[in-house]
């Protein structure tokens, strides 16, 4: 019997390579199965960047709301503490420098009023917190007769400042040998320990020629005095806003009161007091130090010449030092001549 073979099956090469592929999509997916396919990459990616310009542009819109005083200047923050006196409470601005206080335990309660000379400030009334706080076009306005020194808050404020006195020509106060034309003088004098010497000679006298000036000054003129070492401070109500006081004859006698109750100490820092005097852009500052040392660079010798260009302040400057004069008077004396003042040097040796 005749057999025939079985009959080839057909064979599609198309469907041997798409199965082939299969196999070969499963054996990948099966080693490596952590591996995203590209399409996977692909959302990921545009996610990323529509969410990060999500971000952007809600930055971009929200903006904060300001509170508080806004664009104002911004102003020192501090404690006000009171000191209650006779006629008056007085007010202390604290912060800054630690106090330091006379160290004559003796003083009257007058005294230790009036001497404020120390990081913590001058002392100031309320219309002046006032008006340091609300600006000076919301300040209440001060009554009283500024010509006689009176006023509401601290007596003897003055409200002029370099050569705007009312009716007021100018007059020649002088100081250890130096004379200024002005209206308004105000006196910087270092109190360093190192005027202690000498059984504090030094002291005694620059005090005495200080007080001998003021009480010259006429109840036209106007003045200030700044005593310094490492911090300023000057005879209330002495603020960075330009206040003098009249030099009429209840201002000359707290500043005598003032001037009694210094007690040098502490090192010397030029640069502040210097600048808290010019501060009261007054016509005249007689400057006096014991100390070449600390000295003044060229850059700080021009800030404060460009300082008192501002007010057309001319500085006068005194140096104590011991034996005869051995040089020019360096710094002590550029800073007079810069300022269109006079130097003067004085042998505390030969001083009582």
């Amino acid at each position: 019997m005749d057999t025939k073979p079985d009959k080839e099956p057909n064979f599609d090469a198309s469907a041997g390579k798409k199965q082939a592929e299969l196999l070969r999509r499963r054996e990948t997916k099966r080693l490596l199965p952590h591996l995203p396919v590209w399409r996977d990459y692909r959302a990921w990616f545009s996610s990323c960047i529509v969410h990060t310009l999500l971000f952007v542009s809600i930055a971009f819109v929200w903006q904060p709301r300001s509170r508080g005083t806004g664009d104002t200047v911004e102003r020192p923050i501090g404690i006000a503490l009171v000191r209650p006196s006779n006629d008056k409470d007085e007010y202390f601005l604290t912060g800054g420098a630690a106090a330091q206080r006379p160290e004559n335990s003796t003083q009257t309660s007058s005294a230790a009023a009036a001497a404020v000379v120390d990081g913590a400030g001058p002392p100031v009334s309320v219309n002046e917190l006032l008006s340091d706080l609300v600006g000076s076009e919301g300040a209440a306005t001060r009554t009283g007769d500024p010509a006689n020194g009176t006023g509401e808050g601290l007596a003897g404020l003055g409200t002029g400042t370099s050569g705007t006195a009312s009716g007021t020509a100018k007059s020649t106060a002088s100081f250890m040998g130096l004379k200024g034309s002005g209206t308004s003088f105000v006196y910087v004098l270092d109190r360093s320990a190192s005027m202690l010497e000498f059984d504090g000679a030094p002291m005694r006298y620059a005090k005495r020629e200080l007080l001998k000036s003021i009480q010259s000054l006429s109840d036209k003129n106007q003045f200030q005095i700044v005593f310094y070492n490492e911090a300023p401070g000057s005879l209330n109500p002495g603020t960075a806003g330009g206040r003098l006081l009249q030099a009429n004859e209840l201002n000359r006698d707290r500043a005598t009161r003032f001037v009694q109750a210094i007690a040098p100490q502490g090192g010397t820092e030029h640069i502040p007091g210097l600048k808290m005097g010019l501060s009261f852009s007054p016509d005249v500052v007689f400057f006096l130090t014991d100390a070449a040392e600390p000295a003044m660079s060229e850059s700080q010798l021009l800030e404060i010449q460009s300082r008192a260009e501002r007010s057309l302040t001319t500085i006068h400057t005194i140096q104590f030092n011991r034996g005869p004069e051995t040089n020019d008077g360096g710094w002590i004396r550029d800073l007079a001549e810069m300022n269109r003042g006079t130097y003067r040097y004085v042998d505390i040796l030969t001083i009582e």
